[in-house]
């Protein structure tokens, strides 16, 4: 069973054997180069990997491939954020931040009780506005965090 190292050693192979077999596809991948200088020429190389390639509809598949991975290159992810920063006012984080709060164990767990009554509150009859979730995060946060000092 190969790994993951293997496969993509066979992939990079097998690209540099179509794109040497080919005038095309060497022009394409220069143009690739320029296009998307922040991908690995080595992942541009892989893209050619297929039996078809150098043919209009997998040349397009290439090209559509090489763009994504720069944009992905170009275009990081946003960092992950806990579930609960959306009801954070700038009033509330200046009192805790949401990473605070769910280190707190005891906090975060009468936090989450409060915003399971709003949603049992609101449930029967509309969702409620994230307003509502918002101030009463800060006021919880008020009377919990400030309270304590």
């Amino acid at each position: 069973m190969a790994d993951v190292k293997d496969i993509l050693e066979n992939q990079y192979r097998e690209g540099k054997k179509i794109i040497s077999m080919g005038r095309t596809s060497r022009e394409l991948l220069e143009e690739l180069k320029e296009q998307c200088p922040h991908v690995a020429e080595e992942e541009l190389v892989r893209l050619f990997k297929s039996v078809a390639a150098g043919t209009k509809m997998v040349d397009s598949a290439i090209i559509a491939a090489a763009h994504n991975m720069e944009y992905n290159a170009t275009h990081p992810a946003p960092k992950p954020r806990p579930w609960i920063d959306v009801f954070f006012t700038d009033t509330a984080r200046e009192i805790m931040t949401p990473e605070q709060l769910m280190k707190k164990k005891k906090i975060y767990q009468d936090y989450v009780a409060v915003i399971s009554a709003l949603e049992a509150k609101y449930d029967p009859e509309d969702v409620p506005d994230i307003a509502v979730f918002r101030r009463r995060t800060t006021t919880f946060l008020q009377e919990t965090v400030r309270g304590k000092k």
